[in-house]
Order: structure tokens, then sequence, then C-alpha cells
């Protein structure tokens, strides 16, 4: 059984890119078993005028595999597991494995790393890091005089 390439991504749309990107990447880059994302769990950022939100996909993994620890002003995530896939089978597509990994956050100056919650519901980890008072915007409204 083959698998196809036919969904190029948006950026992708040229013939010529197409041409070059197939010249200099393997056949294998379109998965991400081929581009060593399988240790590199999909993040999400999402920032509010209170807030940095992290989520994090980690499909296979229990809430005690996964610890957070924060060093001045470095977060990092460390994810322990046993990779689960199958010895005495062919690979034929892995989107997703279970395995150790470490994904670090730097933090600006405008967080603070004493304020940091952490939520692990459904594969998703969330973790929420508050903004310094200082740096939150301040609004109030004046009157026409």
């Amino acid at each position: 059984m083959k698998f196809l390439k036919v969904n190029y991504p948006v950026y992708q749309t040229g013939v010529a890119s197409r041409l070059l990107n197939d010249f200099l990447t393997s056949e294998f880059c379109y998965d991400r078993y081929g581009r060593n994302e399988l240790v590199n769990p999909a993040t999400n950022l999402y920032e509010n005028e209170q807030e940095v939100e992290i989520k994090m996909s980690l499909p296979g993994y229990e809430k005690d595999q996964v610890k957070i620890e924060v060093a001045e002003d470095l977060l990092v995530v460390k994810g322990e597991a046993e990779d689960q896939t199958q010895k005495e089978s062919r690979d034929v597509r892995v989107e997703f494995r279970t395995g150790n990994f470490e994904k670090k956050f730097r933090l600006s100056e405008k967080l603070d790393a004493a304020k940091i919650n952490a939520s692990f519901k459904n594969g998703i980890l969330t973790i929420t890091v508050s903004k310094k008072e200082e740096t939150i915007p301040q609004r109030r409204e004046v009157e026409i005089g």
C-alpha cells in the first residue's frame, strides 16, 4: 500500500514551490514521523490582557507522566512514557506516539513565574501563566468637559 501526497499546505500553491520542495525533501517529509515531530507535541499559545495560555496535545499520556518545572525565566514541560507501538507489525502510517519529550518556553519579564496553573483533561495539558500587575493595561473612562 502506498500513500500519495495530495494535500499541499496553503503556502505551497505554486508549481515551482511544489517542485522545489519535492526535490529538496524526502518522500516522508509530509507526515509528522518523517519530520521528527513525534517527540514535539503540538502546542497552541493564546494571549489576552491578563494571562498567557499554553495548550499541549498529549494523546496517550496520563497526568502523572507529565512534569512541569520553572527555573528563573524558563518553563519546562517533560513527559515520560513508554512507546506503545506494536513491535511485531510494520508502520503504515504513524501520526502520534508516546515517548519521552521535553519542551521549553522562555517566560518574558511581563509574565509572573509565581502565578502558573496547570490542568490536564482529555489528553490536553493547559498551562496558564498570569501577567504581572504593572503590565496589565488599566482602562478608565474620561469625561468630556
